[in-house]
C-alpha cells in the first residue's frame, strides 16, 4: 500500500473523525454546563458579613458557621458544608419525590446550589464525609482545620435549575472583605454567575490534533514528526483527563452519599471527561498500530527491492582486494594495449621506428625482444658478401642488369607485420629449398 494512502485510511481519516467527536464533547459540556461562581478565601471572613446567593424567584443567605481559627479553609469548609447539608439536601430530596410521585407532602420543586472546592480543603471534606459514614470506626481522622490550606481556599458555587427562574442568578455580600475577586466588587455589589470556559477543553484538544494531522499532509518530509507531536499530545491529555475525571467522579460520589444525600447532582463533567479519555485511548492505540504497520511496510518493500537486484550487481558489491603486484601487472597490460592501438593505426613505415621505441621505453626489469631475424638469412648475406669481394678482386663490375637486380631483391628476406610488437621474417623461397654446396673461392659465379 502507498504511504499516502496508508495515512488517508489508517491515521488521516480517523484523526478527523476522533477530533471533531472532541469538539462536539467540548462544545456539549460548554452548551449544557450549569452557571458556575469561584471565589477565592484568603484569610478570616469580616464578622458582619452577609453573603446571599439569589436567581429571580429565590434567595439563599449562606450559613458561615463558627470558625475556631483564622485558616481560610476552615471558613470555607463551613460556608460548603451548611449550604450542602441544609440547602441543597432538602431541595433535591423534595425534587426527588416529585418526580416519583409524591406530591402529598406539600414538596415544590425549587432550583438549589450546591458548593465544592479543591486542594487540601476538599480532601478535608472527603475526610470529613467519611468519618460521618464510619462514626467511632478506627479509620477515622480527626483533622487539624487550623493547618487546612491557611492561605488560600476555593470554594466554587454551582446553580442547578429545576424552576423556570427569570435571573440573573447572583452572588451578594455586604462586606468583601478577605474574598479575592477581580474586579474587587463594592459593598453590596452581587456579583452574576456563568459558564466556564474550561468545559471546551475537549474541544481545544480535537483541533490540537486536526492541526496537527493536516500539517502531516501538507508537508509529507516532516509527516513523521507530526504524526509523533500527535500521539505525544494525546498521550498527555490522556493522562491529565483521566486524572481530572477520577476527581470529578469523586467530588460527585461525595455529593450524592452520606451526609448530603444531593441526589439530582449533575453527571455532566465527570461523562464529558469520560469520552474525552476514551477518545484521546483511541486515537493513541490507532498511532500505535499505525506507527507498526508502516514499519512492517517499509521492510517488506526493501526485501521486494533487495529480491529484483540483478546477481551481477550483488557480485560486484563484493570487491576483493587487490594486491601492489596485481595493480603493476594490470596497468602494463593497459599500456601494452593502448601501444598496440597506436601502432595499428599508424602506417607500415613508421612501425619499426614505434616498436623500437617502444622497446626502448620499456622498463630494464622487462624481458627483452626476441631476434626473430633467421640464423640462414645472416648464413646468405655472408655469402653474398663474399662473393662481392671475389668480384672486385677480379676487376670485374657487380653486375648491373635488371635480372641480377630482381634476383639480389628476391633474394632479401621478405618481413610481414603483425598487430603484435614482434615482427615475424618470412625467408625467401629460394632459402626454402635446399641451399647449394659452397663454391670454391678462386671460381667466378
Amino acid at each position: 500500500m502507498h504511504l499516502k494512502q496508508f495515512f488517508n485510511t489508517m491515521i488521516k481519516i480517523p484523526a478527523f473523525i476522533i477530533g471533531g467527536l472532541l469538539i462536539l464533547t467540548g462544545i456539549a459540556g460548554y452548551l449544557f454546563q450549569e452557571p458556575g461562581l469561584s471565589i477565592k478565601i484568603t484569610g478570616p471572613l469580616a464578622e458582619d458579613a452577609q453573603l446571599t446567593l439569589s436567581d429571580g424567584n429565590q434567595s439563599h443567605e449562606l450559613d458561615l458557621g463558627f470558625a475556631s481559627s483564622d485558616a481560610a479553609g476552615e471558613h470555607a469548609y463551613w460556608m460548603i458544608y451548611n449550604l450542602n447539608l441544609n440547602h441543597a439536601k432538602d431541595a433535591s430530596q423534595g425534587n426527588y419525590a416529585i418526580e416519583n410521585g409524591a406530591t402529598d407532602r406539600g414538596y415544590i420543586t425549587k432550583s438549589f446550589w450546591y458548593a465544592s472546592s479543591k486542594g487540601e480543603t476538599m480532601k478535608a471534606l472527603t475526610q470529613e464525609s467519611d468519618n460521618f459514614q464510619g462514626a467511632g470506626d478506627a479509620d477515622s481522622v480527626e483533622i487539624d482545620w487550623a493547618n487546612v490550606d491557611q492561605n488560600s481556599s476555593k470554594v466554587r458555587f454551582i446553580y442547578k435549575e429545576f424552576a423556570n427562574s427569570p435571573g440573573p442568578i447572583t452572588l451578594q455580600s455586604n462586606n468583601w472583605k478577605n474574598i479575592d475577586i477581580t474586579p474587587k466588587p463594592k459593598p453590596n455589589e452581587k456579583i452574576e454567575f456563568g459558564t466556564s470556559w474550561t468545559a471546551f477543553i475537549p474541544g481545544i484538544l480535537g483541533i490540537i490534533l486536526i492541526l496537527l494531522t493536516l500539517g502531516a499532509d501538507k508537508f509529507p518530509k516532516a509527516h513523521k514528526h507530526f504524526m509523533h507531536a500527535a500521539v505525544l499530545v494525546a498521550l498527555i491529555c490522556f493522562f491529565v483527563v483521566t486524572k481530572m475525571l477520577l476527581g470529578a467522579y469523586s467530588e460527585m460520589t461525595w455529593l450524592k452519599e452520606e451526609p448530603f444525600m444531593i441526589i439530582q447532582i449533575s453527571s455532566l463533567k465527570p461523562t464529558v471527561m469520560l469520552l474525552s479519555s476514551g477518545l484521546l485511548l483511541i486515537f493513541v492505540i490507532l498511532c500505535v498500530v499505525s506507527f507498526i504497520e508502516a514499519r512492517k511496510n517499509r521492510v517488506a518493500e526493501e526485501a521486494k527491492k533487495a529480491k529484483l537486484k540483478p546477481a551481477k550487481k550483488e557480485h560486484k558489491e563484493k570487491v576483493i582486494p587487490k594486491t601492489d603486484s596485481d595493480e603493476k601487472k594490470s596497468k602494463e597490460l593497459i599500456d601494452s594495449k593502448k601501444e598496440d592501438r597506436k601502432d595499428s593505426k599508424k602506417p607500415s613505415g613508421e612501425s619499426k621506428t614505434s616498436s623500437s621505441s617502444s622497446s626502448e621505453g620499456k622498463s630494464p626489469n622487462s624481458p627483452a625482444p626476441k631476434d626473430t631475424t633467421d640464423k640462414s638469412t645472416r648464413a646468405n648475406e655472408k655469402k653474398d658478401t663474399q662473393i662481392k669481394s671475389d668480384i672486385s678482386k677480379d676487376g670485374k663490375s657487380e653486375p648491373s642488369s635488371e635480372k641480377e637486380k630482381a634476383e639480389s631483391k628476391s633474394a632479401a628476406p621478405k618481413v610481414k607485420r603483425s598487430n603484435t610488437e614482434s615482427t615475424q621474417v618470412e625467408p625467401p623461397p629460394s632459402q626454402k629449398k635446399e641451399e647449394p654446396k659452397e663454391k670454391p673461392s678462386n671460381q667466378r659465379p
